[in-house]
C-alpha cells in the first residue's frame, strides 16, 4: 500500500510541478503584454492603456485568478479590487485603473443578467411541475449552516418571498443553533416531486441569488 502512495507521489509531483510552471509561463506572458505606455503625451498614453487593458482584460481576471465561468462571465463582485491592484502594481494611471472598473462592472451585470433569466426559467419549469404533479411527492427536511451577517428572521423571510421556495416549503422555517462555526442551521421542511428534491442544493443557491441574499459560503 505505501508503495502506491509513494509511486503515486511520484507521478503527482511533475504534474503539480508542470501545472505550476505552465501558470508562471502564463503569468509572464499576461505581465507582458499588460504594461502601462509612456512614450506620448499623457492623454494619448492613457488612450493607449485603455486599449490595452479592453484587449487583454479577461487575460487580466484571469491572471488575478478571479471566479470566471464557461461564458466568461465574472461571478464576485469582491474581486475586482484585485484586478485595481494589479493594474496599479503594473503602473497604470488612475483613469486606466477607473477603466478596468467600468469593464469589470459591465461583465458582472451582464452575467447577472443572464444567469436571472435562466433560473427564472428553470424555476417556472418547476412551478409547472407543482402544479401538475400531484404523485410521488417527497417530504424531506432540508438543513442549511449559514455563516453570514443577515438576521435570521429577516433571511427566512426573504426566502419565503421567493414564488418557489415559498410553495416548496411545507411550513415555516426555523432555526437552530448551527454547527462548528455556523452562525445558525436554517431548517425547511420541504414537500415537493422527487426531481425538486434532488435539486434542492442548487434551488436554495438560485433562490438566495435571487432575493439578493448572503450566500452563507455556499
Amino acid at each position: 500500500m505505501l508503495g502506491i502512495f509513494a509511486l503515486a507521489g511520484m507521478i503527482g509531483t511533475p504534474i503539480i510541478a508542470g501545472k505550476m510552471i505552465k501558470r508562471d509561463i502564463t503569468n509572464h506572458t499576461v505581465d507582458s503584454l499588460v504594461k502601462p505606455c509612456t512614450q506620448y503625451n499623457p492623454i494619448s498614453n492613457t488612450i493607449k492603456n485603455k486599449k490595452t487593458i479592453e484587449r487583454e482584460f479577461l487575460n487580466i481576471c484571469k491572471r488575478c485568478e478571479m471566479t470566471i465561468n464557461k461564458q466568461d462571465e465574472l461571478l464576485d463582485a469582491r474581486e475586482c479590487k484585485i484586478g485595481e491592484e494589479y493594474l496599479m502594481y503594473q503602473g497604470f494611471d488612475e483613469e486606466s485603473v477607473e477603466y478596468f472598473k467600468e469593464l469589470f462592472d459591465k461583465n458582472i451585470r451582464r452575467g447577472r443578467s443572464r444567469q436571472r433569466i435562466e433560473i427564472k426559467e428553470k424555476h417556472e419549469k418547476y412551478l409547472e411541475i407543482l402544479e401538475s404533479d400531484s404523485q410521488d411527492w417527497k417530504t424531506t427536511i432540508y438543513r442549511k449552516n449559514y455563516y453570514g451577517n443577515e438576521e435570521i428572521n429577516y433571511r427566512l423571510n426573504k426566502l419565503m418571498e421567493n414564488e418557489l421556495w415559498g410553495k416548496i416549503v411545507f411550513s415555516k422555517p426555523r432555526y437552530i443553533t448551527g454547527e462548528g462555526t455556523a452562525k445558525y442551521m436554517e431548517l425547511h421542511v420541504i414537500k415537493a416531486p422527487k426531481p425538486i428534491i434532488k435539486d434542492l442544493n442548487n434551488i436554495y443557491k438560485e433562490v438566495c441569488w435571487l432575493q439578493k441574499l448572503e450566500d452563507g459560503k455556499w
